[in-house]
């Protein structure tokens, strides 16, 4: 292993376990080839074997805590140690196994990456895994919503077809202020979790609700 790559392995390692909390770090887990402890459940640094993931959740696959409030900087720092770690370059030269084995792990870092880097995604991801109902399972969202969203959305088509921007720049703040109390809403929840049946069933309503702004966002 050459000093640049067992630095890069490292960092990555001493990302996911001392910034945790004593009681919140993964147990140690031995690899299938050599026996020898590992520190990352996805790659053994002495003898380079790849460990699949597919009982992982996106936390455990980064080596995270299961909570809303993470460090963004921090996950893209494991995320990318990881990355270069596990790349499928790396393992072009081995066999069929490995090199398959290293691509789908390197598709569900890509995954988890997506889901956890993003606010409202790692809300829906977490109310997931603590039980709570889906948006194909609930999509219970308020009325008032319902027509808030409804009348922005005729107000920004009525501003498009005039060529009124000035119209249009009001309709982007009324939605980025909607957007910015839904999201401070979604986040209050999410730190709840898992809370109680009452908490998951808020945050549903409360996803439901922020993905009528997402689409307005998208609009203006």
């Amino acid at each position: 292993m050459t000093r640049r790559r067992a630095g890069s392995l490292a960092f990555g390692l001493e990302i996911m376990t001392e910034r945790q909390e004593p009681s919140q770090r993964a147990v140690p887990v031995k690899c299938n080839s050599c026996d020898r402890p590992m520190n990352s459940r996805l790659f053994c640094a002495d003898c380079r074997t790849l460990h699949p993931a597919d009982t992982l959740d996106h936390f455990e696959l980064l080596g995270l805590k299961r909570t809303y409030d993470i460090d963004v900087g921090e996950l893209r720092r494991i995320y990318l140690s990881l990355s270069r770690d596990i790349h499928p370059d790396r393992f072009s030269t081995r066999s069929e196994q490995d090199s398959g084995l290293s691509m789908r792990i390197s598709a569900q870092l890509n995954q988890a990456y997506q889901a956890l880097s993003d606010d409202v995604r790692r809300a829906e991801y977490l109310l997931g895994l603590m039980g709570g109902k889906s948006s194909v399972e609930d999509k219970t969202v308020p009325r008032d919503v319902l027509l808030e969203t409804l009348t922005l959305r005729e107000e920004i088509d009525e501003a498009r077809l005039a060529d009124d921007e000035e119209a249009l720049a009001r309709c982007r703040g009324r939605v980025r202020e909607h957007y910015d109390e839904a999201l401070a809403q979604v986040s209050a929840c999410a730190r709840e979790l898992p809370g109680t049946e009452q908490t998951r069933q808020t945050l549903r309503t409360r996803l439901n609700t922020i993905k009528y702004y997402q689409k307005l966002r998208a609009l203006v």
